[in-house]
C-alpha cells in the first residue's frame, strides 16, 4: 500500500509538472524573440521603407505570397504606394513558435486594415516564418503567406495591433 502512496504522489508532481511546462511554453511562445523580425518587416511595408524592409531578412530571403514565389524586391514594389497613398494598420496573433540553435519558426495570423481614398479594407493571412540567427539578431530567411477570406477565419482571434510608428 506504501507503494501505491508514493506512485500517486510522484503521478501528481508528474502531472503538476508538466502543466507548469505547458503554461511556461505557452507565455514564452507568444513573446518569442524570433517573431520580432516579423513584426519589424510589416511595420516598414506600412511605411513604404525597401531599405528597412530588407533589414529584416537574410540575403536569400524567400516570400511564398498566396501560391506565387517573391523576392524580398518583388515585395518591396508590391507595397509601394504606386501614386495612390494608403494607410495600413498591421494586426498578428502568434499560434506557435518553436527554436533550435540559430534556427526559429513562428507561425501566426495576420491581418491588416488598409485605409486609401476608396476606403477601408481588411486583408487576413494565415503566415509562417523560418528566422535564422545572423550574429545576435534574428532575420527572416522564409515567409509562407496564405490569404484568407476574412469572413472565413476563426472568429476567437484575439488581434493585437503592431504599431508601426518609432
Amino acid at each position: 500500500m506504501k507503494n501505491n502512496g508514493a506512485l500517486r504522489g510522484i503521478s501528481s508532481v508528474g502531472l503538476w509538472f508538466c502543466c507548469v511546462l505547458i503554461l511556461i511554453s505557452t507565455a514564452t511562445a507568444a513573446d518569442h524573440p524570433a517573431f520580432q523580425p516579423v513584426k519589424e518587416l510589416f511595420a516598414a511595408m506600412s511605411k513604404h521603407d525597401g531599405k528597412a524592409m530588407q533589414e529584416t531578412a537574410t540575403e536569400d530571403f524567400q516570400l511564398l505570397e498566396h501560391g506565387e514565389d517573391w523576392t524580398m524586391q518583388r515585395l518591396i514594389e508590391a507595397v509601394q504606394p504606386k501614386g495612390k497613398p494608403y494607410v495600413r494598420k498591421n494586426f498578428f496573433n502568434q499560434i506557435r513558435a518553436r527554436e533550435t540553435g540559430d534556427v526559429a519558426w513562428v507561425s501566426y495570423w495576420n491581418k491588416a486594415e488598409i485605409q486609401s481614398e476608396s476606403g477601408t479594407r481588411t486583408i487576413v493571412w494565415l503566415e509562417s516564418a523560418i528566422v535564422v540567427k545572423e550574429g545576435d539578431r534574428w532575420k527572416i530567411q522564409l515567409l509562407h503567406s496564405t490569404r484568407v477570406d476574412p469572413d472565413r477565419h476563426p472568429k476567437n482571434i484575439d488581434w493585437i495591433q503592431f504599431d508601426a510608428t518609432p
